[in-house]
């Protein structure tokens, strides 16, 4: 098995970082307002479900591109020695 060491939090190998800012661009797209509201509790909880309806709206494409690119994405920290790749 080869193995190389790379930071805990290498956002080449992590998925979810990825799902993360797509979630923040759709609910920015959904919802501008929130671009310039407060903390107030009503506008958390507003959020809160502005949250939730953009994570139902994200493509299930989108969920198994981003799983079919880890053969991808494994060689491309490999080739770069577990440096920063494109990805």
């Amino acid at each position: 098995v080869w193995t190389i060491e790379w930071p805990p939090y290498s956002p080449d190998l992590h998925l979810i970082e990825h799902l993360w800012w797509a979630l923040k661009k759709l609910v920015n797209k959904l919802h501008p307002e929130f671009q310039t509201m407060g903390g107030s509790d009503e506008e958390s909880q507003l959020f809160c479900t502005a949250l939730k309806e953009a994570w139902r709206k994200i493509s299930n494409s989108l969920i198994r591109k981003l799983i079919l690119s880890m053969p991808r994405r494994l060689a491309a920290v490999r080739k770069a020695k577990g440096w920063q790749t494109k990805y």
